[in-house]
């Protein structure tokens, strides 16, 4: 018997923050599915428990992945595309032949939003990286793959960024790949010539977050060449530290607004089938984000 509605959601924590559910909620109605996006917030052992006990008798038609399992989540899934698994970080899971399948759509969105929104072509540019988790593999293996010339990635565990490089290096072979951390010195090496900061930790979630890079960091742009300055956070209407410095100096900023909706847009599509409703997936999120700023 064919159920009633169709049941999607979100894991992640925390997930407060997330714009996700009010999305693709807008998009269900707006292209005639009845369907229903849940927040499934769970932190590490008990989405640990529900995925090995579970996974597969989970009533749901699809899920998104975010922050911190878009890793993990592999070893839950039977099928994986072969981007995501050269990412190594799934966010999108859907349904193929009554098996779990994963694929990676933050490339999309975030490649989509630079070009789109950013008006920046990546190739041939210099890209400094702040971050090593799944978030920062989406978006190096985007610039990689548009051609970038050279990739920095900064982090607080080098390892980390050094396992990106070794994964990479191997796919991308005209891409020149740094490893940096994110002390002071390094920083100011890392920006030396860059054309593109990516700001995808976590730093800016909170409230009263700083930025990683301090204003005084940031050359100003009538003095040296323009520095996009993009920010994977989109939760505050007024942007970020990390984006607020950067306005000061002159630079464009950009926030991860345009990254959720053209990833969220591409999820939508997986599962259901149907082009999605980009304009309402839009309009919902700007309203949300203004409403967020009016509590």
């Amino acid at each position: 018997m064919k159920a009633p509605f169709q049941l999607y959601g979100i894991f992640g924590y925390p997930l407060g923050h997330t714009l996700s559910p009010a999305m693709q909620e807008a998009a269900f109605e707006a292209a005639g599915i009845k369907a229903y996006y849940l927040v499934l917030e769970f932190d590490s052992p008990h989405f640990h428990k529900l995925m090995a006990r579970a996974s597969d008798k989970l009533l749901l038609d699809g899920f998104n992945i975010t922050v911190p399992y878009k890793r993990v989540i592999q070893k839950y899934i039977r099928r994986i595309s072969p981007e995501a698994k050269i990412i190594g970080a799934v966010n999108t899971v859907y349904r193929s032949d009554g098996q779990w399948a994963g694929t990676n759509t933050d490339v999309y969105g975030f490649l989509t939003s630079l070009v789109k929104d950013g008006k920046f072509n990546p190739k041939k540019k210099t890209a400094l990286i702040l971050g090593s988790g799944g978030s920062a593999r989406a978006v190096v293996y985007g610039l990689a793959k548009s051609g970038a010339r050279q990739i920095r990635i900064a982090a607080r565990r080098p390892s980390r960024a050094r396992k990106i490089v070794s994964d990479f290096k191997k796919v991308f072979r005209k891409t020149e790949f740094n490893v940096f951390s994110l002390n002071r010195n390094d920083l100011k090496k890392g920006l030396t010539n860059a054309d593109l900061v990516v700001n995808t930790t976590s730093v800016g979630l909170r409230p009263g977050d700083k930025s990683l890079i301090p204003v005084s960091m940031i050359p100003s742009a009538g003095r040296a060449k323009r520095i996009l300055f993009f920010d994977l956070v989109y939760h505050w209407p007024q942007g970020t530290a990390f984006l607020k410095n950067a306005r000061r100096k002159g630079q464009p900023a950009l926030g991860g607004l345009g990254m959720l909706l053209h990833q969220g847009a591409k999820a939508f599509e997986r599962w259901t089938g149907k082009p999605a409703p980009v304009s309402v997936m839009k309009k919902v999120l700007e309203e949300s984000l203004k409403k967020r700023k009016a509590k």
